[in-house]
Protein backbone atom coordinates (compact mmCIF):
# COMPACT_ATOMS: atom_id res chain seq x y z
CA UNK A 1 0.00 0.00 0.00
CA UNK A 2 1.82 2.54 -1.56
CA UNK A 3 2.63 5.75 1.27
CA UNK A 4 1.61 3.77 4.07
CA UNK A 5 3.07 2.67 7.36
CA UNK A 6 2.20 -0.43 7.67
CA UNK A 7 1.37 -0.52 11.97
CA UNK A 8 -2.08 -2.26 11.83
CA UNK A 9 -4.02 -3.49 14.52
CA UNK A 10 -6.83 -5.73 13.35
CA UNK A 11 -9.70 -7.00 15.77
CA UNK A 12 -11.03 -10.15 15.02
CA UNK A 13 -14.38 -11.29 16.80
CA UNK A 14 -14.35 -14.87 18.42
CA UNK A 15 -17.60 -16.06 20.27
CA UNK A 16 -17.02 -19.09 22.53
CA UNK A 17 -19.38 -21.16 24.71
CA UNK A 18 -18.26 -23.00 27.71
CA UNK A 19 -20.80 -24.93 30.15
CA UNK A 20 -19.70 -26.86 32.75
CA UNK A 21 -21.61 -28.75 35.19
CA UNK A 22 -20.72 -30.68 38.14
CA UNK A 23 -23.00 -31.85 41.38
CA UNK A 24 -22.03 -33.74 44.64
CA UNK A 25 -24.00 -35.90 46.98
CA UNK A 26 -26.14 -39.30 45.97
CA UNK A 27 -29.19 -39.39 43.54
CA UNK A 28 -31.73 -41.95 43.37
CA UNK A 29 -31.63 -43.87 40.42
CA UNK A 30 -35.11 -43.06 40.03
CA UNK A 31 -33.95 -39.54 39.24
CA UNK A 32 -31.23 -40.19 37.08
CA UNK A 33 -33.15 -40.10 33.74
CA UNK A 34 -34.42 -36.34 34.58
CA UNK A 35 -30.99 -35.45 35.73
CA UNK A 36 -29.79 -36.72 32.31
CA UNK A 37 -32.90 -34.86 30.30
CA UNK A 38 -32.18 -31.25 32.19
CA UNK A 39 -28.66 -31.31 30.56
CA UNK A 40 -29.35 -30.42 27.64
CA UNK A 41 -32.09 -27.98 28.42
CA UNK A 42 -29.73 -26.08 30.79
CA UNK A 43 -27.07 -25.38 28.02
CA UNK A 44 -29.53 -24.86 25.77
CA UNK A 45 -30.77 -22.18 27.72
CA UNK A 46 -27.30 -20.41 28.81
CA UNK A 47 -26.44 -20.80 24.65
CA UNK A 48 -29.31 -18.85 24.22
CA UNK A 49 -28.51 -16.43 26.93
CA UNK A 50 -24.97 -15.63 25.66
CA UNK A 51 -26.23 -15.31 22.14
CA UNK A 52 -29.10 -12.81 23.45
CA UNK A 53 -25.77 -10.38 24.68
CA UNK A 54 -23.47 -10.98 21.69
CA UNK A 55 -23.94 -8.11 19.30
CA UNK A 56 -25.36 -8.31 15.64
CA UNK A 57 -23.08 -8.84 12.97
CA UNK A 58 -23.58 -6.01 10.92
CA UNK A 59 -20.63 -6.67 8.88
CA UNK A 60 -17.42 -9.22 8.81
CA UNK A 61 -15.33 -7.88 6.00
CA UNK A 62 -12.07 -6.14 6.84
CA UNK A 63 -12.35 -2.75 7.30
CA UNK A 64 -9.69 -0.57 7.77
CA UNK A 65 -8.90 2.79 9.58
CA UNK A 66 -6.03 5.25 8.50
CA UNK A 67 -4.73 8.40 9.57
CA UNK A 68 -0.94 10.08 10.79
CA UNK A 69 0.22 9.67 13.99
CA UNK A 70 -1.06 12.32 15.65
CA UNK A 71 -2.95 12.29 18.95
CA UNK A 72 -6.06 13.66 17.61
CA UNK A 73 -6.58 10.26 16.44
CA UNK A 74 -6.87 8.22 19.40
CA UNK A 75 -10.42 7.81 19.79
CA UNK A 76 -10.38 6.42 16.37
CA UNK A 77 -7.24 4.11 17.97
CA UNK A 78 -8.58 3.45 21.01
CA UNK A 79 -12.40 2.62 19.44
CA UNK A 80 -10.44 -0.47 17.43
CA UNK A 81 -8.07 -1.25 21.02
CA UNK A 82 -10.98 -1.69 23.30
CA UNK A 83 -13.66 -3.77 20.61
CA UNK A 84 -15.69 -0.45 20.34
CA UNK A 85 -16.86 -1.18 16.89
CA UNK A 86 -17.10 -5.09 17.06
CA UNK A 87 -19.49 -4.76 19.50
CA UNK A 88 -21.78 -2.18 17.32
CA UNK A 89 -21.44 -5.21 14.90
CA UNK A 90 -18.31 -4.62 13.09
CA UNK A 91 -15.98 -7.67 13.81
CA UNK A 92 -12.83 -6.80 11.35
CA UNK A 93 -11.96 -3.49 12.01
CA UNK A 94 -8.01 -2.57 11.72
CA UNK A 95 -6.28 0.67 11.87
CA UNK A 96 -3.21 1.66 9.87
CA UNK A 97 -0.84 4.47 10.26
CA UNK A 98 -0.37 6.97 7.54
CA UNK A 99 3.12 8.81 7.55
CA UNK A 100 0.86 12.73 6.73
CA UNK A 101 -2.29 13.50 6.28
CA UNK A 102 -1.69 14.39 2.25
CA UNK A 103 -1.13 10.97 2.00
CA UNK A 104 -4.01 9.34 4.39
CA UNK A 105 -6.22 12.01 1.76
CA UNK A 106 -4.46 10.22 -0.87
CA UNK A 107 -4.76 6.39 0.07
CA UNK A 108 -8.44 7.13 0.71
CA UNK A 109 -8.87 8.57 -2.84
CA UNK A 110 -7.35 5.12 -4.27
CA UNK A 111 -9.65 2.76 -2.02
CA UNK A 112 -6.60 1.57 -0.09
CA UNK A 113 -8.76 2.57 3.12
CA UNK A 114 -12.11 2.51 3.53
CA UNK A 115 -12.13 5.62 6.04
CA UNK A 116 -9.88 8.52 7.14
CA UNK A 117 -9.11 11.06 9.61
CA UNK A 118 -8.71 14.00 7.81
CA UNK A 119 -9.77 17.24 8.29
CA UNK A 120 -13.37 18.96 7.41
CA UNK A 121 -11.48 20.74 4.23
CA UNK A 122 -10.46 17.88 2.23
CA UNK A 123 -13.77 16.50 2.41
CA UNK A 124 -14.95 19.25 0.61
CA UNK A 125 -12.08 19.45 -1.78
CA UNK A 126 -12.23 16.35 -3.19
CA UNK A 127 -16.07 16.48 -3.46
CA UNK A 128 -15.41 19.60 -5.14
CA UNK A 129 -12.25 17.67 -7.42
CA UNK A 130 -15.07 15.41 -8.72
CA UNK A 131 -14.11 12.63 -6.35
CA UNK A 132 -16.97 12.28 -3.54
CA UNK A 133 -16.24 11.91 0.30
CA UNK A 134 -18.48 12.73 3.32
CA UNK A 135 -17.83 12.76 6.78
CA UNK A 136 -19.09 10.13 8.83
CA UNK A 137 -18.72 11.31 12.58
CA UNK A 138 -16.80 14.27 14.15
CA UNK A 139 -13.60 13.55 15.94
CA UNK A 140 -12.94 17.04 16.94
CA UNK A 141 -15.45 20.40 16.84
CA UNK A 142 -12.05 22.58 17.16
CA UNK A 143 -8.59 22.25 15.47
CA UNK A 144 -6.38 21.06 17.35
CA UNK A 145 -3.68 23.74 16.88
CA UNK A 146 -0.99 25.76 18.61
CA UNK A 147 1.97 27.50 16.85
CA UNK A 148 5.38 26.99 18.99
CA UNK A 149 8.78 29.14 18.12
CA UNK A 150 12.18 27.93 18.94
CA UNK A 151 12.45 28.67 23.11
CA UNK A 152 15.65 31.48 22.66
CA UNK A 153 13.29 32.85 20.30
CA UNK A 154 12.86 36.58 20.75
CA UNK A 155 9.34 36.59 19.17
CA UNK A 156 6.84 37.50 21.53
CA UNK A 157 3.50 35.15 22.40
CA UNK A 158 0.48 36.49 19.61
CA UNK A 159 2.61 38.81 17.95
CA UNK A 160 1.28 37.95 14.57
CA UNK A 161 3.30 41.27 12.94
CA UNK A 162 6.76 39.89 13.91
CA UNK A 163 6.33 36.77 11.62
CA UNK A 164 6.69 39.00 8.47
CA UNK A 165 9.26 37.06 6.68
CA UNK A 166 9.66 34.39 8.45
CA UNK A 167 9.40 30.90 7.73
CA UNK A 168 6.96 28.17 9.36
CA UNK A 169 6.31 24.96 9.35
CA UNK A 170 3.15 23.45 8.42
CA UNK A 171 0.69 20.47 7.87
CA UNK A 172 -0.30 21.12 4.19
CA UNK A 173 -3.88 21.07 3.34
CA UNK A 174 -4.76 20.85 6.59
CA UNK A 175 -5.62 23.13 10.21
CA UNK A 176 -1.99 23.27 11.22
CA UNK A 177 -1.61 25.27 7.92
CA UNK A 178 -4.96 27.09 8.11
CA UNK A 179 -4.55 28.25 11.24
CA UNK A 180 -1.87 30.36 11.22
CA UNK A 181 -2.55 31.90 7.49
CA UNK A 182 -5.94 32.51 9.23
CA UNK A 183 -4.49 34.71 12.14
CA UNK A 184 -1.77 35.81 10.04
CA UNK A 185 -4.27 37.68 7.47
CA UNK A 186 -6.17 39.20 10.11
CA UNK A 187 -3.27 40.89 11.55
CA UNK A 188 -3.09 42.29 8.02
CA UNK A 189 0.11 40.53 7.32
CA UNK A 190 0.59 39.58 3.47
CA UNK A 191 0.64 35.78 2.84
CA UNK A 192 3.38 36.51 0.08
CA UNK A 193 5.55 37.61 3.28
CA UNK A 194 5.88 34.63 5.33
CA UNK A 195 7.19 31.44 3.43
CA UNK A 196 5.28 28.52 4.77
CA UNK A 197 7.29 24.95 4.35
CA UNK A 198 6.05 21.01 4.59
CA UNK A 199 6.61 19.55 8.21
CA UNK A 200 4.47 16.84 7.21
CA UNK A 201 4.38 14.42 10.79
CA UNK A 202 5.67 15.11 14.52
CA UNK A 203 9.13 13.73 13.73
CA UNK A 204 9.64 16.39 10.97
CA UNK A 205 8.35 19.05 13.09
CA UNK A 206 10.39 18.71 16.13
CA UNK A 207 13.33 18.17 14.08
CA UNK A 208 12.48 21.63 12.18
CA UNK A 209 12.40 23.42 15.23
CA UNK A 210 15.46 22.28 17.06
CA UNK A 211 17.77 22.38 14.00
CA UNK A 212 16.91 26.16 13.36
CA UNK A 213 15.29 25.06 9.90
CA UNK A 214 11.84 27.09 10.85
CA UNK A 215 11.05 30.59 12.87
CA UNK A 216 7.79 28.93 13.68
CA UNK A 217 5.86 25.41 13.74
CA UNK A 218 2.15 24.78 13.02
CA UNK A 219 2.16 21.79 14.91
CA UNK A 220 0.39 18.59 15.58
CA UNK A 221 -0.02 16.68 19.19
CA UNK A 222 2.37 15.65 20.59
CA UNK A 223 4.57 17.76 18.58
CA UNK A 224 4.09 21.37 20.25
CA UNK A 225 3.85 19.69 23.62
CA UNK A 226 6.83 17.08 23.55
CA UNK A 227 9.24 20.47 21.88
CA UNK A 228 8.28 22.74 24.65
CA UNK A 229 8.95 19.94 27.76
CA UNK A 230 12.54 18.78 25.88
CA UNK A 231 13.16 22.31 25.79
CA UNK A 232 13.72 23.25 22.04
CA UNK A 233 10.54 25.39 21.86
CA UNK A 234 7.71 27.83 23.75
CA UNK A 235 4.47 28.43 22.78
CA UNK A 236 3.21 31.40 20.48
CA UNK A 237 0.03 30.31 19.78
CA UNK A 238 -2.64 27.88 21.56
CA UNK A 239 -5.80 27.40 20.17
CA UNK A 240 -6.04 24.45 21.87
CA UNK A 241 -6.70 26.84 25.06
CA UNK A 242 -10.27 27.44 25.76
CA UNK A 243 -10.20 31.03 26.83
CA UNK A 244 -7.81 32.00 23.18
CA UNK A 245 -10.56 29.57 21.68
CA UNK A 246 -13.24 31.40 22.77
CA UNK A 247 -12.07 34.79 21.69
CA UNK A 248 -10.81 33.78 18.59
CA UNK A 249 -13.06 31.39 16.66
CA UNK A 250 -16.18 31.06 15.68
CA UNK A 251 -18.84 28.24 17.50
CA UNK A 252 -20.20 25.77 16.92
CA UNK A 253 -17.62 24.41 14.44
CA UNK A 254 -16.45 21.58 12.46
CA UNK A 255 -12.61 20.17 12.53
CA UNK A 256 -11.33 16.89 11.62
CA UNK A 257 -13.98 13.77 10.86
CA UNK A 258 -13.54 10.34 9.77
CA UNK A 259 -14.19 10.53 6.11
CA UNK A 260 -15.23 7.89 3.27
CA UNK A 261 -15.84 7.60 -0.22
CA UNK A 262 -19.41 9.00 -0.71
CA UNK A 263 -20.19 5.84 -3.18
CA UNK A 264 -18.96 3.56 -0.40
CA UNK A 265 -21.23 5.55 2.31
CA UNK A 266 -24.26 4.80 0.17
CA UNK A 267 -23.52 1.16 -0.65
CA UNK A 268 -23.17 0.36 3.54
CA UNK A 269 -25.43 2.72 5.55
CA UNK A 270 -25.58 0.30 8.39
CA UNK A 271 -22.14 0.25 8.53
CA UNK A 272 -21.74 4.04 8.37
CA UNK A 273 -23.96 4.06 11.70
CA UNK A 274 -21.66 0.85 13.53
CA UNK A 275 -18.97 3.21 12.73
CA UNK A 276 -20.84 6.37 14.19
CA UNK A 277 -21.57 4.39 17.42
CA UNK A 278 -17.63 3.21 17.78
CA UNK A 279 -16.45 6.08 17.83
CA UNK A 280 -19.21 7.98 19.81
CA UNK A 281 -18.25 5.36 22.54
CA UNK A 282 -14.77 5.79 22.44
CA UNK A 283 -15.32 9.59 22.51
CA UNK A 284 -17.34 9.24 26.01
CA UNK A 285 -14.58 6.70 27.44
CA UNK A 286 -11.81 9.37 26.49
CA UNK A 287 -13.58 12.22 28.28
CA UNK A 288 -15.14 10.10 31.03
CA UNK A 289 -11.58 8.90 31.64
CA UNK A 290 -8.70 10.64 30.19
CA UNK A 291 -6.27 7.64 31.53
CA UNK A 292 -7.60 5.31 28.40
CA UNK A 293 -6.17 7.98 25.79
CA UNK A 294 -2.56 8.47 27.61
CA UNK A 295 -2.12 4.61 28.36
CA UNK A 296 -2.81 4.15 24.16
CA UNK A 297 -0.24 6.54 23.39
CA UNK A 298 2.38 5.28 25.94
CA UNK A 299 1.90 1.82 25.31
CA UNK A 300 2.66 2.42 21.16
CA UNK A 301 5.53 4.92 22.01
CA UNK A 302 7.21 3.40 25.22
CA UNK A 303 10.56 6.01 24.49
CA UNK A 304 8.42 8.98 25.00
CA UNK A 305 8.21 10.49 28.25
CA UNK A 306 4.83 10.24 29.58
CA UNK A 307 3.95 13.63 30.97
CA UNK A 308 3.97 14.58 27.49
CA UNK A 309 1.06 12.76 26.66
CA UNK A 310 -0.86 13.68 29.64
CA UNK A 311 -0.07 17.07 28.16
CA UNK A 312 -1.39 16.49 25.06
CA UNK A 313 -4.51 14.56 25.82
CA UNK A 314 -5.64 17.54 28.19
CA UNK A 315 -4.80 19.98 25.41
CA UNK A 316 -6.66 17.60 22.93
CA UNK A 317 -10.17 17.11 25.55
CA UNK A 318 -10.38 20.65 24.38
CA UNK A 319 -10.60 19.98 20.89
CA UNK A 320 -12.59 16.52 20.56
CA UNK A 321 -15.89 16.21 20.12
CA UNK A 322 -18.74 15.33 22.80
CA UNK A 323 -20.15 12.23 20.80
CA UNK A 324 -19.51 12.74 16.94
CA UNK A 325 -22.18 14.78 15.68
CA UNK A 326 -22.22 16.95 12.77
CA UNK A 327 -24.41 19.40 13.19
CA UNK A 328 -25.42 22.11 9.81
CA UNK A 329 -24.75 24.87 11.90
CA UNK A 330 -20.90 23.69 12.23
CA UNK A 331 -20.81 22.86 8.66
CA UNK A 332 -22.37 25.97 7.83
CA UNK A 333 -19.65 27.91 10.24
CA UNK A 334 -16.52 25.67 8.91
CA UNK A 335 -17.74 26.34 5.05
CA UNK A 336 -18.40 30.00 5.77
CA UNK A 337 -14.37 30.33 7.59
CA UNK A 338 -12.76 28.17 4.29
CA UNK A 339 -14.55 30.13 1.85
CA UNK A 340 -14.19 33.78 3.23
CA UNK A 341 -9.93 33.26 3.14
CA UNK A 342 -10.50 31.91 -0.49
CA UNK A 343 -8.69 28.47 1.02
CA UNK A 344 -12.01 26.94 -0.64
CA UNK A 345 -13.44 28.58 -3.63
CA UNK A 346 -17.03 27.65 -2.49
CA UNK A 347 -18.84 25.61 0.48
CA UNK A 348 -21.58 22.60 -0.49
CA UNK A 349 -24.68 21.08 0.72
CA UNK A 350 -24.68 19.81 4.24
CA UNK A 351 -25.36 16.70 2.85
CA UNK A 352 -23.18 16.34 -0.47
CA UNK A 353 -19.89 16.43 2.56
CA UNK A 354 -21.73 14.72 5.48
CA UNK A 355 -23.43 11.41 5.43
CA UNK A 356 -27.09 11.48 6.38
CA UNK A 357 -28.42 7.96 5.79
CA UNK A 358 -30.23 9.30 2.49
Amino acid sequence: MRGLLRRTVVLVAFLGLVATACGTGSTPAASQPAATAAAPAATSAAASAAASKAPAVVSDKKITIGASASLTWLPLRVAVDRGFFKEAGLTNVGFTLIDSAPNAASALAAGELEFAGLAFERAVLATIGGKPVQCVVSIQDTPPSSIIVPAKSDIKPGDWAALKGKTIGVVQGGWAEIVPKYFLTKAGIDLNDVKFTSTPNTAAQIAAIKSGQVDAVSGIEPSQRQAIFEGSAKMFFDLEDPAVLKQSWPSPFQATCLQVKADYAKANPAVMKAIQQGVARALKEIRANPTIAIDFAAKESPNTNRAIFEQSVKALLNTWSQDGALTEAAIANVSKLLTDYKILTKSLPYADVVFTGK
